[in-house]
């Protein structure tokens, strides 16, 4: 890994696991080169073991430092990647153990390349691989932008299940990284939460139907419909999947998520749930009540 210093139109480049004990002070904070770079390296190996490639580390992990730091606005780039010349961070944004978790998140970038994935992947499933690899240091960032918002909101999610958080991190980005979009993230994130909770949404599509292409279909609106909703309407909105009629035709189960989609659209400031109870009522089954006579 280079460590590449900038000063006064200068430039000097060097080898951070060479570096000994030297410490670098870069605006507020203080790093210190050499384990920095140990530790990205340890963590990069237990993270992508034989995938990491030789020579990837030292020839496309480029630590920069500026000459009095970088900028305080919340949106400075920390870290960049090029599939050209690879990653870069940048000192000075954030600490030492951050900007470690910054690496990571720009090197995730260059291994989903690697995997073959990266060019045909939008650019949610591309920061959402990133942000599961900058989690591996401890690193949590929340996001206004997209599509770092979306992206960061899956992988949260994903992460707070359980059936998917108690995976080691090979198998948890071997799920990830053959995805393609943030609708596919979508529909892995509902898988889980169903795995996880049990909600029975596997169990009701094998009931309703033996075409496979029809519940890959129906998994797929689900997934678009959910995109952007919190586990909570996530879990509320399969439950009231799974109580829905078996006489329900698919074009019904469409016109159900579309009203969804419309009335929550029209009425931002309406109660979600609400809006997905009116719009299934006429196709879910009612729970039993008990009467008592006396």
């Amino acid at each position: 890994m280079q460590l590449l210093l900038r000063s006064g139109g200068q430039r000097v480049a060097v080898d951070m696991e060479r570096a000994g004990g030297q410490t670098l002070n870069v605006g507020e904070y203080s790093y210190r080169p050499t384990h920095m770079a140990r530790k990205v390296r340890r963590l990069a190996a237990q993270m992508w073991g034989s995938d990491l490639a030789p020579g990837i580390l030292e020839q496309r992990l480029t630590f920069e430092a500026l000459d009095g730091g970088v900028g305080s606005s919340p949106w400075s780039d920390s870290g960049s990647f090029s599939p050209t010349s690879g990653s870069i961070v940048s000192l000075g944004r954030w600490d030492e153990d951050g900007s470690i978790g910054i690496a990571l998140h720009e090197l995730a970038h260059e291994m989903h390349m690697r995997s073959g994935g990266y060019d045909n992947s939008d650019g949610v499933l591309r920061e959402a691989l990133s942000l599961l690899a900058e989690r591996e240091s401890g690193l949590r960032r929340t996001f206004e932008r997209e599509p770092y918002y979306t992206a960061s909101n899956l992988i949260s999610q994903l992460c707070e299940l359980s059936n998917f958080a108690r995976q080691s991190f090979a198998k948890r980005w071997d799920e990830i990284v053959t995805l393609s979009n943030d609708v596919g993230l979508s529909d892995l994130v509902n898988f889980y939460l169903d795995r996880s909770e049990r909600l029975g949404l596997g169990r009701w599509l094998k009931r309703y139907s033996d075409n496979l292409e029809l519940r890959d279909a129906i998994l797929n609106r689900i997934a678009a419909v959910t995109l952007r909703y919190s586990l909570n309407y996530r879990r509320y909105f399969i439950e009231r999947v799974v109580r829905c009629n078996s006489e329900i035709t698919p074009d019904q189960l469409t016109y159900v998520f579309e009203s969804i989609t419309t009335l929550d659209r029209r009425y931002p400031n309406d109660d979600l749930e609400q809006i997905i109870a009116v719009c299934f009522a006429p196709h879910t089954r009612q729970r039993r009540r008990l009467l008592a006579f006396g």
